[in-house]
């Protein structure tokens, strides 16, 4: 099986519902596929391509891509497409080699990200690699 082409979201919508569905665009048959060849690491890495924490949505999302899943066409279930993001996370290895690089050289330039919800870490996250610096501010700083 090919690698998923994620590069038109518009190919999500005419063959892989459930990667519609997901409002992330993950892609579910790329990762599942790796699931099954045993590679916990890289289907966690195509995960955290586009969602910046895919072990906590491996048990809290509300899984819009399962009633989406094609499976059900042939069977009563969907498959538990979340359920097998929280394995990969679960069993995930060494995740150093798919971070981004912390640049050598910076640039000068100072980033404040306000807040420490999923949307401030998931722009913390993008940022990492380029050569500014970044600082988190919190209007609840005992959390």
């Amino acid at each position: 099986m090919q690698p998923t082409d994620i590069r038109n979201p518009d190919y999500f919508h005419k063959v892989v519902d459930c990667q519609w569905a997901c409002p992330a665009h993950t892609p579910v048959p790329e990762y599942i596929r790796l699931i099954a060849e045993q590679r916990y690491t890289e289907a966690w890495a195509i995960n955290w391509e586009s969602n910046v924490f895919p072990g906590i949505l491996g048990r809290t999302c509300d899984r819009p891509c399962e009633p989406a899943c094609r499976r059900v066409r042939v069977e009563a279930e969907p498959v538990a497409i979340c359920r097998l993001k929280r394995v990969a996370a679960d069993n995930k290895g060494d995740i150093s080699p798919y971070l981004p690089a912390v640049p050598k050289q910076k640039n000068g330039k100072r980033i404040a990200l306000v807040g420490a919800g999923p949307a401030s870490l998931t722009v913390a996250r993008d940022l990492t690699g380029r050569s500014g610096s970044r600082s988190r501010a919190s209007a609840c700083p005992n959390r």
